[in-house]
């Protein structure tokens, strides 16, 4: 079996963004493929039309007459699925779902991107770039890429463009021949013990990297700096500033756009667009790309020029609308770094005021947001001139007693000199009338989390456009 390429895989939980990825991959690779999930989705369906064969539902029985080599699981099917439990029985192997990502990149040259945050951006523009160069890799990412409309791509070149997740450690089966990392910062700590750990199993991941490969790290992270250089492999950094090896200068905004020049290690300077993707963090990510394409032997000065062909991710700073003077972005930032990235990129545009709504993920994270990151949550939202919390999107977890949106608005509120730049509307059907009566003519509103906030937007913007016939 660790020897022969399988033939024929089951994934239970088929129908999350990133197992139904993999699946397609895995289809589009020649396998056998089938899976369950307990209700239909647009990725269900698509998968379906691709000729999996889908149950919805998941039951013992779904394995009646597969006979798949393994089966695939992520870390949220519990112990008790029944079809987990009859694969056991069966002695079937049970494949976590990264160590499927390693075996579709069999064959392949992995380039691994990973990052407590950014890496999705990061990784989406790196395979956007090797494809509009020409040499159509196979990617797997975390997000679904605009220009593809998909999150997944089986190419026929010689890349393997994957993001590496590091939220359940399991980053650390993959075999990349040069890996890009963004940042290490506290997460996830319900899968770690504390930020030690998490530095750890990026070292160990780092280390995976082949011994003629390289570790292209964010300079400006000096922890993530120091763990790179401890693997004994080669490092490159990059960040503004001269003391990095490639070096981010001339950075200017216009409008949604921005532009700036890098200069990698090599000397060579590249003047770089990019159309929709603003803030310093997406410049950095853009540096990142270019110098491990540089490392691989890439013309440089063409993947900066399709680095300006590059539209995006779905929920990465993404236009909903305007209606009534609003627009209104949607963005997954859920992290303090992430939240003060996205909300600087914003206010760095021509707007009156930058104005957030935004959903906690999980119950589990109240502990991470209020104590561990308590300083660094409470000021990320310094920037944004009004905030609008949501109550907590569970994310399947059991609620907390006690534990609501306005705990974690707390350290926020705790923290902000004006208390009425903040206010907690809990029920959900609320919060679109209230931010119709809030919203003035001029504002930019930033739905934000990791949850069904991203429903905000288009409800809003409908309501927006009602007020605006209703005032006509």
């Amino acid at each position: 079996m660790t020897q022969n390429r399988i033939t024929n895989v089951h994934f239970i939980g088929i129908g999350g963004v990133g197992m139904s990825g993999i699946a397609r991959v895995a289809k589009e690779q020649g396998m056998e493929v089938s899976g369950s999930d307990l209700r239909e989705s647009r990725y269900t369906q698509q998968l379906r039309e691709a000729g999996v064969c889908i149950f919805i539902g998941q039951n013992a029985s779904n394995l009646e007459g597969i006979n798949p080599d393994v089966v695939v699981v992520s870390t949220a099917i519990l112990d008790t699925n029944p079809e987990l439990q009859e694969a056991k029985r069966r002695e079937i192997p049970i494949w976590h779902r990264a160590k499927m990502l390693a075996e579709l990149g069999r064959g392949h040259r992995t380039l691994a991107v990973a990052g407590t945050h950014g890496k999705t951006t990061t990784s989406s523009m790196l395979a956007s770039v090797i494809d509009e160069m020409g040499y159509d890799p196979t990617f797997l990412i975390g997000g679904i890429v605009r220009a593809y409309n998909s999150n997944a791509h089986c190419g026929k070149g010689d890349y393997y463009v994957v993001e590496a997740d590091e939220s359940d450690k399991s980053f650390t089966y993959l075999d990349p021949e040069s890996v890009l990392v963004t940042n290490i910062e506290a997460d996830h700590l319900d899968h770690y013990e504390d930020i030690n750990e998490i530095y750890r199993l990026f070292g160990d991941f780092m280390s995976s990297v082949h011994e003629d490969g390289c570790c292209v790290v964010c300079g400006e992270d000096k922890a993530l700096v120091k763990v790179a250089k401890q693997t004994g492999r080669k490092v490159l950094t990059y960040g503004f500033g001269d003391s990095f090896d490639t070096v981010i200068s001339d950075y200017t905004v216009d409008g949604v756009s921005t532009s700036f020049v890098v200069t990698l290690p090599n000397g060579k300077a590249l003047t770089c667009h990019l159309k929709q993707n603003p803030g310093r963090h997406n410049a950095l990510n853009a540096a990142g790309v270019l110098t491990l394409l540089m490392t691989q032997g890439f013309d440089v000065e063409k993947a900066a020029e399709a680095l300006g062909n590059f539209s995006g991710v779905r929920r990465r700073f993404d236009l909903v609308g305007k209606a009534a003077g609003v627009t209104i972005l949607d963005d997954y930032a859920h992290h303090p770094t992430e939240i003060a990235a996205t909300i600087a990129a914003a206010k760095s545009l021509d707007f009156k005021r930058v104005c957030v709504v935004f959903q906690p993920h999980r119950y589990s994270r109240v502990k991470l947001f209020t104590e561990v990151l308590r300083d660094e949550f409470a000021a990320a939202f310094d920037q944004a001139d009004f905030v609008v919390f949501m109550n907590v999107y569970s994310a399947g977890e059991t609620p907390v007693p006690g534990v609501t949106g306005a705990t974690f608005m707390q350290p926020v509120l705790d923290h902000v000199e004006d208390a009425n730049k903040l206010a907690y509307i809990d029920r959900r059907m609320e919060l679109v009338p209230y931010l119709v009566n809030n919203l003035n003519d001029g504002d930019l509103l930033i739905t934000m989390g990791a949850g069904d906030v991203t429903g905000v937007g288009p409800e809003l913007l409908a309501a927006l456009q009602e007020s605006e016939k209703s005032n006509a």
